[in-house]
């Protein structure tokens, strides 16, 4: 049976340390146990206030006196513990490393796996909190909003610009969104090579307030390179092709490779930009991906029958995928894929999502306007033609492998496969991909960017060129070199080594036979380039970083070089996945999540864990 009022206030006194005063009346302080918190309590009721704090700083013990059984009754409980045994379970401080330590884990927590403070609140997560680790104390939801998320984005911001500080050349991709309840955001990310491990970082993810204008944007990326102190390390700003960003970021000269959108500005708004670029990087690129992606539109709005092929077959999917029957007929490993409007590469997984169910299959599926064999012909080829861009794209969206060097071998490769499906499908289409190839994608070609990063890429060198393009490139990567440390007479480079041991995948190249580059050459020619040009290609799945770091020492400068170059990202896919997180925090439920707060989360959650 449980204590009696007055055992109950006997097991409460013996928690705290009675006072020495003398006094008959009035108020005492009684010395919590556990705490060592004063308690004000009067001699005449003084269990009460001291009961009141067991309760409300030490739950587990208040449970405990309450459960208790009475001394004076015979029975005893053999599950209950006895006084004697009991543990008191004594709070951490706010200031205890352990303490710390689980607060910084619980904002991960929310941070990462996006999930509302409310759930600090939660009954069952408290109750497992204290099942776990009874001497933690759960921040209130109002502290942890306002006091510690601030603070733990301020400490994750304060370690991001000590990383970004290490690093000697920094690209940046940027870009625009707008969330559910059409708030506009712009995000910036940042990519650079340490210890020759490519990082990337997000470096703002803010509210983009008033119009979209070529002046707004550029005002913002200049707030966030002085907040940063980046003005000397960012070489280079790769962009979408939205008409704002090519005029923000487009340097006099460079306008070959500013194509604008199909799509009309945003807001209807004149682009305006400032005369004065005060931290204006040297080189601005545009989005490979998103250039490929326009070339491949511009062929599809030439497909003729093959736009009649797609459009049926994506009425099909959408009548079965609504076919409670046709569900249970189609397993999950034939699960159709439904195309996404905005890009081409969702039409071509739709069709492959088709193609790959068995005849035996479609045939139980009950729908009036099926695909006939020779629109199933059509839709095969369409395949075959599209599935090199696919391949490019694949390659060219890696976040932690260098993508710089594959730019203009996807635009060669693309060309050359092209060119044979060409003698192979006698469909407008291909003609009209080739246009746009060379239209949209052969100004990359150009680039000294992608040309130096390909070169300094172990697994092509200088494969990629064409035979006119081998002196111009040799010289270019040698006067870079040069700019860095001056050729100094130096020994005879090592011998060639043979070239009967690469493994060559890239067909235009694997079907070319360049000389090599002979060890007499011109003596203006920098030594490392020499020698790193003599030697053979490595293999086709090696990791260019690794060679450059195993090779550090025997090619110091070019190492440099190739940690600046190999560091730009081919597409802004790095900018482009924050929208992703980003629109799973804006959900219906949440959209009142303020701009600070959500500029908060974002910061923990794309870098509390710096790699």
């Amino acid at each position: 049976m449980p204590a009696t009022p007055k055992a109950t206030k006997l097991a409460v006194m013996g928690h705290f340390l009675a006072p020495t005063s003398t006094a008959t009346t009035g108020n005492l302080q009684y010395k919590c146990k556990h705490c060592n918190s004063c308690i004000s309590a009067n001699i005449k009721a003084t269990s009460s206030n001291l009961k009141r704090h067991i309760k409300r700083k030490h739950p587990s013990i208040s449970t405990e006196l309450i459960n208790r059984p009475s001394s004076s009754s015979s029975y005893t409980n053999p599950t209950q513990p006895s006084a004697s045994s009991f543990t008191v379970t004594t709070k951490w401080k706010d200031t205890d490393p352990r303490q710390l330590r689980l607060t910084n884990c619980l904002i991960n927590f929310i941070a990462s796996d996006l999930i509302p403070f409310s759930i600090v609140d939660s009954a069952a997560f408290r109750e497992l909190m204290a099942t776990a680790e009874p001497s933690y104390t759960i921040p209130s939801r109002k502290h942890l909003s306002y006091t510690l998320l601030p603070r733990r984005s301020a400490a994750v911001q304060a370690d991001l610009k000590l990383k970004m500080q290490q690093a000697q050349d920094m690209c940046l991709t940027i870009d625009i969104f707008s969330s559910r309840d059409m708030h506009s955001f712009i995000r910036i990310t940042g990519h650079y090579i340490l210890d020759y491990t490519i990082h990337s970082i997000m470096v703002a993810c803010k509210r983009f307030k008033g119009s979209h204008t070529a002046d707004n944007v550029h005002h913002v990326y200049q707030e966030t390179i002085a907040c940063y102190n980046l003005a000397c390390r960012v070489s280079t700003i790769v962009t979408d092709n939205a008409a704002n960003m090519v005029k923000a970021f487009t340097l006099p000269g460079m306008e070959d490779l500013a194509q604008e959108e199909d799509e009309p500005e945003a807001e209807g708004e004149e682009v305006t930009v400032t005369d004065e670029f005060d931290y204006l990087p040297p080189e601005r690129s545009s989005c490979f991906a998103h250039t490929l992606q326009l070339a491949v539109k511009d062929g599809l709005k030439e497909a003729g029958q093959m736009r009649t092929v797609i459009a049926k077959v994506a009425n099909f999917i959408s009548h079965v995928r609504k076919s409670t029957t046709a569900t249970q007929i189609l397993e999950s490993s034939l699960k159709l894929v439904l195309a996404n409007a905005t890009r081409w590469n969702s039409q071509l997984k739709m069709l492959c999502s088709l193609l790959r169910v068995p005849d035996s299959v479609l045939d139980q599926l009950h729908f009036p306007d099926k695909l006939t064999p020779y629109e199933k012909k059509i839709a095969t080829e369409l395949c075959d033609i599209l599935q090199p861009f696919q391949d490019a794209i694949d390659s060219v969206q890696g976040e932690k492998v260098a993508t710089s060097s594959m730019v203009i071998i996807c635009v060669r490769v693309l060309r050359h496969r092209l060119q044979s499906l060409g003698h192979t499908y006698d469909w407008k289409l291909v003609a009209t991909l080739q246009i746009a190839i060379e239209k949209r994608l052969a100004p990359y070609e150009s680039l000294e960017n992608f040309r130096l990063a390909t070169t300094l890429d172990p697994r092509f060198k200088l494969d990629w060129c064409t035979e006119e393009e081998v002196l111009g490139v040799r010289d270019l990567l040698s006067s870079k070199a040069s700019a860095i440390s001056p050729p100094t007479p130096s020994s005879e480079s090592s011998p060639p080594s043979p070239s009967a041991k690469r493994l060559r995948l890239i067909e235009f190249m694997s079907s070319r036979k360049l000389a090599p580059v002979s060890a007499h050459t011109p003596s203006t020619l920098h030594p490392e380039v020499q020698d790193y040009l003599t030697q053979a290609t490595v293999a086709d799945d090696s990791e260019p970083l690794t060679f450059w770091k195993e090779n550090r020492h025997r090619y110091p400068t070019l190492a440099k070089l190739a940690c600046k170059y190999l560091a730009i990202p081919a597409s802004s896919a790095p900018v482009e996945r924050l929208f992703s997180i980003a629109g799973k925090l804006f959900r219906p439920e949440r959209c009142n999540l303020t701009d600070s707060k959500f500029e908060q989360l974002m910061m923990i959650r794309c870098n509390s864990k710096l790699n």
